[in-house]
């Protein structure tokens, strides 16, 4: 099972100094620890960094399944101790910590114990609660694709059965969900709680996201973590719903500028596309039925593409029916403005902006469209 823990877009001061030192560690940071099934393993202490896991100590269980490390841990931050990448348990440590770990060396991620590092304890108490959850949804799609393969149900029977587990799966979303949020709100200057707040989407929970931040920058204004939060989050407050969307002017595929204030009056849903991107070629049938469903009750689409080449973008628009005149791509790929500017790392996105361009809805897909614009056209 993989989890969303600990997958940090965060720019980070690498640590320097790689050691199996035996020091004096009275005035400074120290791990110490006592492994089960030992066999003069070795452990591996890493950094998490964005351009990659940064060693900086090692050290090799004697005959007991002990070990101390001595690292220069120079400010709070993730770390994990390994045997190798699959075994691994993952860690929160500040300066001049002293920090004691169990478990057995053979399952570090499943049995660790952790003491003298509180975030590392909330972490740990908020992996093990993901674990638990993401496993029971596990089991229902997992019922579900057996009764499938047994008894091959047709199409009806399929719907019913899915229909049956979906109520089931979606409490198991939510209560999580509120877990999540009520951990982050209690623990908002912690840095176990910047790890748990990925779990959580931004456009469903952004207040909290707010919290957090609030938090965090209070309590750690100088951390190269937390300054990297803030900044992506500070973006994200500039496109809160109910704030103006930012003007958008590139050129349309007859090579004339349209802007997107030229717009202003309707409903707009910005769909950022490219003819390269599968998901969002999947995506379009559902963008064209809501344009057509809509479109006399005053809604448009303004379609902002990320292509490189003026025929493939000309063609995907023909091929998948995309009627609206409301075209434009500056042929920048992700080197585009509008990238930073929307704040957006994967297509498609989309937002949907009211009649004075304020935004009142992000990331609309499928039958969220849909349900979303019934709402606003009711």
């Amino acid at each position: 099972m993989k989890l969303y823990l600990l997958n940090l877009a965060l720019p980070i001061i690498l640590l320097s100094g790689c050691s199996n030192s035996n020091s004096d560690a009275a005035n400074g940071f120290e791990l110490k620890g006592k492994l089960g099934n030992a066999h003069n393993d070795t452990l591996f202490l890493e950094q998490m960094a964005t351009d990659g896991l940064k060693k900086i100590d090692t050290a090799i269980l004697d005959e007991n399944g002990e070990f101390t490390m001595n690292p220069s841990i120079t400010e709070i931050g993730f770390y994990r101790l390994k045997t190798t990448d699959r075994n691994f348990a993952t860690l929160i440590f500040d300066i001049d910590q002293k920090v004691s770990i169990t478990g057995d060396v053979a399952d570090l991620g499943n049995t660790y114990r952790v003491e003298g590092s509180e975030d590392s304890k909330l972490f740990w108490e908020v992996n093990q609660r993901s674990a638990e959850n993401y496993k029971k949804r596990d089991s229902l799609q997992k019922i579900f694709q057996a009764f499938v393969n047994i008894t091959k149900m047709d199409s009806l029977r399929i719907d019913s059965m899915s229909n049956a587990l979906e109520k089931p799966y979606t409490e198991l979303v939510e209560s999580h969900n509120q877990y999540l949020k009520a951990f982050i709100e209690k623990n908002s200057s912690s840095f176990a709680s910047l790890a748990a707040i990925q779990q959580l989407q931004p456009e469903e929970f952004m207040e909290t996201y707010f919290k957090l931040d609030d938090g965090l920058f209070t309590k750690y204004p100088n951390s190269a973590y937390i300054k990297a939060f803030h900044d992506g989050i500070t973006k994200s407050r500039k496109l809160a719903v109910g704030t103006l969307a930012p003007e958008i002017n590139m050129n349309t595929p007859d090579e004339k500028p349209l802007a997107l204030s030229s717009l202003k009056g309707k409903v707009v849903l910005i769909d950022f596309w490219a003819s390269w991107c599968g998901p969002c070629r999947a995506e379009n049938p559902n963008v064209v039925k809501a344009y057509n469903k809509y479109k006399a009750k005053g809604f448009d689409i303004f379609s902002v593409s990320l292509d490189k080449d003026m025929e493939k973008w000309k063609g995907a628009i023909r091929a998948d029916g995309l009627t609206w005149q409301n075209h434009v791509c500056d042929f920048k790929f992700w080197q585009s403005p509008v990238v930073a500017l929307y704040n957006f790392n994967s297509i498609p996105t989309n937002v949907l902006i009211d009649k004075e361009g304020k935004i009142i809805a992000k990331n609309l897909r499928g039958e969220a469209l849909d349900k979303k614009l019934e709402e606003v056209f009711k």
